[in-house]
C-alpha cells in the first residue's frame, strides 16, 4: 500500500465499529497494533508483531456455495487470500489481486454493507502458527475480509504453490466451522 496505510486502516476500523460496535472488544487487538505499527512495518511479512491481509469469501449464486482451497502449509481449507503488499492501494485491491492469483476469478459482484466498498464485512484477528516449513515465528494476521458473488464455478484455476485443491461448500458446511462460524450471521444477511 501506499502512504498513509495505518490511517486508511483506522479509517475503515472506524467505519467498521460504527456498524457494529458490539465487536469493539473482538478488535482490541487491532485497534492496539494500530497504535503501535507504523505504516512501514504494518504490511511487512516479516513483522512477527503481526501484519495485514485481505481475502474474499467467495458465493456462487446458480451453486448457493462458497469457494475454499487447501491451503499447504496451514493444512486446512480457506478462502481466497492473503498479504497485503506495499504496491496495493487499498485492502479491497488487495483481497481481489489475491483472488485472481489464487483462483483466477476476476469476474466478482461485490457485496456490501454500505456504499462504500472498501469497507469489509468483517475484520479478524488469529494467530499463525509457527512454520515449520519457512521457520517463521507465531504471529498476528489482522484478516480485512470481503464478500463476492460469482457465476463461474467452471473456470477455477488454483494456484498450485499454494493451494492443493479446492471445493464448494455450503452455508452449512461454512457454518460448522469454527474459524467462520462466527460471521455466517453476516454472510446470510448480504446474500439474501
Amino acid at each position: 500500500m501506499k502512504e498513509k496505510v495505518k490511517e486508511k486502516v483506522k479509517e475503515l476500523l472506524r467505519s467498521y465499529l460504527e456498524i457494529f460496535p458490539e465487536e469493539h472488544e473482538r478488535q482490541k487487538i487491532l485497534l492496539n497494533y494500530l497504535e503501535t505499527a507504523t505504516n512501514e512495518n504494518i504490511t511487512d511479512w516479516n513483522n512477527f508483531n503481526g501484519h495485514l491481509v485481505a481475502g474474499g469469501f467467495i458465493y456462487s449464486k446458480n451453486d448457493q456455495k462458497f469457494l475454499v482451497l487447501y491451503h499447504k502449509e496451514l493444512k486446512m481449507y480457506l478462502y481466497p487470500g492473503g498479504h497485503i503488499d506495499r504496491d496495493d492501494l487499498t485492502p479491497l485491491e488487495a483481497a481481489l489481486r489475491e483472488i485472481k492469483e489464487e483462483t483466477s476469478l476476476s469476474d466478482l459482484t461485490q457485496l456490501t454493507l454500505t456504499n462504500n466498498p472498501l469497507l469489509p464485512f468483517d475484520i479478524d484477528t488469529h494467530i499463525i502458527p509457527y512454520n515449520e516449513y519457512r521457520k517463521l515465528p507465531e504471529h498476528y494476521h489482522f484478516d480485512i475480509r470481503y464478500l463476492f458473488t460469482t457465476d463461474s464455478t467452471d473456470n477455477i484455476s488454483i494456484d498450485k504453490e499454494e493451494a492443493s485443491n479446492y471445493k464448494w461448500i455450503d452455508i452449512k458446511e461454512l457454518e460448522k466451522d469454527p474459524n467462520y462460524g462466527k460471521i455466517v450471521t453476516k454472510i446470510k444477511k448480504l446474500i439474501k
